[in-house]
């Protein structure tokens, strides 16, 4: 594999890529991830068998898709690529610090500006993405409402129930969550799709992110998901709202965008997510949230 993965770096730098080290930096659910260096130029290679290759190519398309906005700043993609057993994805490597509180403020400003471009008038995508590990269809709708109840929660909650997790009628919460945003008729903004502060880094004074779940949808999708387990500093919301106030109505709207992530954490990690989900799901169909 690694002889493949210096020659996709050669044509990416125009000299033969000789790797002098190799250090394993992380394993996560799905994929093993690296830091290789020729003694210029590190780089971050992601590595898994040779059938993820298409989940690595939309990963750097992504990239690709927001980088080209000149907003967020995300690692370059230097190369996806395969061997006869092994399929890699070759990205910037950064060497990141924990952000601070004003580099949060540049960063709200940067995700308003990545949220006004205008882009086409439906919702969805021309190739599905993955949050995490997981599948994450985007077929083109024109109702945001149908759209987001289908492909995100409806999508999660047959994941959970094919795991063993029922969390109730799964037509009963569809059409629910579907009401909430009936009347919600959001320009398409591009999203990164799975912001937290676990995607986040600061390298060189201004903040990095990177595997997104990028797609056109509703922009506070991503405020909603900052905002779940450990919110963003209170600078970030600020200066985001300064450049780009939010609509009315987003209180209400929130918990129907975070329950997406919810179910998605159920079925992959379970523990108390499960109980968070459960709890989040009888709160809106009570309405009492």
């Amino acid at each position: 594999m690694w002889k493949s993965v210096s020659q996709v770096l050669a044509d990416q730098f125009g000299a033969y890529y000789n790797i002098k080290s190799k250090e394993k930096v992380h394993t996560g659910e799905m994929h093993e991830a690296w830091v290789i260096d020729d003694g210029v130029q590190p780089v971050f290679a992601k590595t898994n068998e040779k059938s993820y290759r298409s989940m690595f190519r939309a990963e750097a398309d992504q990239l690709a898709l927001i980088a080209k906005t000149n907003t967020l700043f995300v690692p370059r993609v230097y190369g996806v690529g395969c061997s006869s057993s092994h399929s890699f994805l070759l990205l910037e490597y950064l060497a990141l610090q924990k952000p601070t509180n004003e580099e949060f403020s540049a960063f709200g400003v940067k995700l308003a500006q990545l949220h006004q471009i205008q882009g086409p008038e439906r919702y969805g995508l021309d190739f599905d993405t993955w949050l995490g590990p997981v599948y994450q269809p985007n077929e083109w709708r024109d109702n945001w409402a149908k759209f987001f109840s289908d492909q995100r929660i409806g999508w999660q909650l047959e994941i959970c129930k094919e795991k063993g997790i029922d969390f109730g009628n799964i037509k009963t919460i569809v059409e629910k969550c579907a009401g909430r945003l009936l009347k919600h008729k959001p320009q398409p903004s591009l999203l990164h799709g799975n912001l937290w502060i676990e995607n986040c880094g600061s390298v060189n004074g201004k903040i990095a992110t990177y595997d997104p779940a990028v797609y056109w949808g509703d922009r506070e999708c991503d405020l909603a998901f900052t905002e779940l387990f450990e919110p963003f500093p209170m600078e970030f919301y600020e200066s985001y709202c300064r450049t780009f106030p939010l609509d009315k109505g987003y209180i209400q709207r929130k918990p129907v965008y975070q329950l997406y992530y919810l179910l998605n954490f159920s079925h992959r990690f379970k523990e108390h997510y499960v109980a968070l989900t459960r709890k989040l799901i009888q709160l809106i169909l009570n309405d009492e949230i």
